[in-house]
């Protein structure tokens, strides 16, 4: 019996022994997760920041690459890869470069890359309406850490247009051998670096150890691609994914009843529009393209198809910037005038057009709504809906007749004002291909100004020409709704759209 009580005795003695031990040394602890998953609305189309033209390969894109400056979350432009800068006169800027700055291939950062990367922005359509007033011929490299960065005229925006994915720094080595290559095998600087892209899947990502400021809190970032707002949001609730962008608003009051995610708002630089391409024979009539913009009903879709989360638009630019024009006042629903408008131009008995957009459902559904608010005007609307790469290709060669995208900003009028901007169409941003000497004039001499008062005169009266003579249909200023885990930290937003992921982490 005594044996018995001491065996027992030795028994409990190793178990608690084994208990304490166990809790001492942590290794039983959950381990936070380490991989943060991010749904995308579709798959990248390049990662090549040179002819990176749509969100989804921009939030990817800026982990891989960086650029001189940045924003910050405020939308102060900061350094990043120049650690400073100094403006010698109204054409010349001297950046100092980063010392130890290493590529993913390990290879270090010189100016010499800089002016390489300068010299991919030339000619490039992607790039003019971002860096198009840049002189590149006479950019050069002072020594292996300055690069001096002339301007053709002075030109006030340029930091913040210097911030922009298309102005990335690549290795030159690396982007010259890759060629084509070079956007499904990027190589930057970034927190990130590529592990692995599955086409229409998912892109992922792992951590830069060797980056030059705080290395990221997680190790892997991985964007998949859902195309489907309602898939992402049922994901990010259940957990299969962590942040879901660009959310349909219709989602949201269901999402803000869920304990296990949190719904951020964020008012942002993006216009939701259709585009009346004056390519297309018919849309270059103004009268028609008029009665478009009074047989649309913006408030009803405000109301339906974005639940009345954002602002009716009149302009591409959002309240709250620089050059915003306040007074210009939205298309009214007008039926009557609508008909009226469309018997003068010449279609009294009714015209067929179709209205293009990609897979994206919010878009779809406008295009539905278009397409039976014009049909009480005489207009028949036909809908097609595109690959999201086909259609921006499409967008962007003018091959379509009417067609729903959004355009975001950055700030700058200069930028902002780049849709309606008659020497930048296509790629460059005047996706309607619109055309208009004056307005051309006008927003040419704003950016060469150096009075505000008078630039912001010249960005006023381009956008009072433009609205008369409809080359868009402006419907609504976003708000964007991202939704995100209730355990992830540090989650952050600008109004450009911009997350750094790097930051964030999970408790």
């Amino acid at each position: 019996m005594k044996k018995k009580k001491i065996s027992l005795l030795v028994v409990i003695v190793l178990i608690v022994a084994l208990f304490v031990s166990a809790c001492g040394d942590g290794k039983d602890k959950p381990q936070a997760k380490d991989s943060l998953v991010v749904g995308l609305t579709a798959n990248p189309i390049t990662l090549d920041p040179y002819n990176t033209t749509d969100s989804p390969a921009g939030k990817v894109n800026k982990n891989i690459h960086e650029t001189l400056v940045k924003y910050d979350k405020d939308m102060n432009v900061v350094p990043c890869l120049a650690e400073s800068w100094e403006i010698v006169d109204d054409t010349t800027y001297v950046f100092k470069l980063r010392k130890g700055v290493k590529f993913h291939n390990g290879e270090e950062l010189t100016a010499a890359d800089v002016k390489f990367s300068f010299d991919m922005q030339k000619d490039n359509a992607h790039a003019e309406s971002v860096t198009g007033m840049v002189d590149f011929d006479n950019c050069k490299v002072i020594d292996t850490y300055t690069f001096e960065m002339k301007m053709k005229e002075p030109f006030g925006s340029i930091l913040q247009h210097l911030t922009q994915a298309v102005t990335s720094i690549v290795h030159e080595k690396t982007y010259t051998e890759a060629g084509k290559d070079y956007s499904t095998n990027p190589v930057g600087t970034g927190p990130y670096k590529l592990v692995e892209w599955k086409q229409d899947d998912f892109v992922k990502l792992t951590r830069n150890d060797d980056y030059w400021g705080d290395k990221a809190k997680i190790k892997e970032l991985v964007f998949r691609v859902i195309p489907e707002s309602s898939t992402r949001a049922i994901e990010v609730e259940s957990g299969g994914i962590d942040i879901a962008t660009k959310v349909a608003p219709s989602e949201v009051s269901r999402l803000e009843k869920a304990e296990s995610v949190v719904v951020n708002m964020q008012p942002s630089f993006t216009t939701q529009f259709i585009g009346l391409n004056m390519n297309n024979e018919l849309l270059q009539n103004m009268k028609l393209r008029q009665a478009i913009n009074f047989g649309i009903d913006k408030e009803a879709i405000l109301k339906l198809a974005f639940q009345n989360i954002g602002v009716i638009a009149s302009a591409p630019m959002s309240p709250g910037h620089w050059g915003y024009h306040d007074a210009l006042p939205p298309f009214t629903h007008d039926v009557d005038k609508a008909k009226t408008l469309l018997a003068e131009a010449g279609y009294a008995d009714g015209i067929t057009l179709t209205i293009t957009t990609d897979e994206d459902q919010v878009r779809r559904d406008i295009a539905e709504m278009v397409l039976s608010q014009l049909g009480e005007v005489g207009i028949t609307v036909e809908i097609k809906t595109l690959e999201r790469g086909a259609f921006i290709d499409a967008v962007i060669k003018g091959t379509l007749e009417m067609f729903v995208l959004g355009w975001s900003d950055f700030g700058t009028p200069d930028y902002g004002l780049a849709i309606i901007n008659p020497a930048l169409k296509g790629a460059g941003g005047n996706m309607a291909f619109y055309d208009n000497a004056e307005v051309e004039e006008l927003l040419k001499k704003a950016q060469a100004s150096t009075d505000d008062a008078e630039r912001m005169k010249m960005y006023k009266k381009a956008q009072e020409i433009s609205w008369n003579e409809s080359p868009y249909v402006f419907l609504q200023h976003d708000t964007e709704v991202t939704v995100y885990s209730k355990n992830l930290k540090g989650f952050n937003i600008n109004a450009g759209g911009d997350s750094d992921y790097a930051a964030m982490f999970f408790e």
